[in-house]
């Protein structure tokens, strides 16, 4: 997995770009925010180091639903598709086998 630093402020992905990889916060903030139906910004959530963001688009292979911006200078390890796929194909086969009727259940649904 590559490194990625970002700074107070940079936008890490917005709402409705391709998905680019699920981001493992290492050091840092992360405020999430959606556009509402009168095109403003609503914070949804502030995510801290520890936690991931993007997995959604990751796994379902859909644009981001949310806008990321860096709260505070930090960094995160990314989990591109090719990486995701390898690990997948690597994992214990019955959690595999859970983990992809999981994504097909988020594919028909979100």
């Amino acid at each position: 997995m590559e490194k990625r630093f970002f700074s107070y402020g940079e936008v890490i992905f917005q709402e409705g770009d391709k998905p680019s990889g699920a981001y493992i916060i290492k050091q840092g903030k992360v405020t999430l925010s959606k556009k509402t139906r009168h095109g403003m910004s609503k914070e949804i959530a502030e995510i801290e180091a520890g936690n991931i963001i993007g997995e959604v688009s990751l796994i379902t292979n859909s644009p981001h639903s949310v806008t990321a911006v860096a709260h505070a200078d930090g960094q995160a390890l990314i989990l591109t598709r090719e990486d995701f796929d390898q690990r997948l194909a690597r994992s214990d086969k019955v959690l595999a086998m859970i983990l992809q009727s999981a994504i097909r259940r988020l594919k028909s649904t979100y």
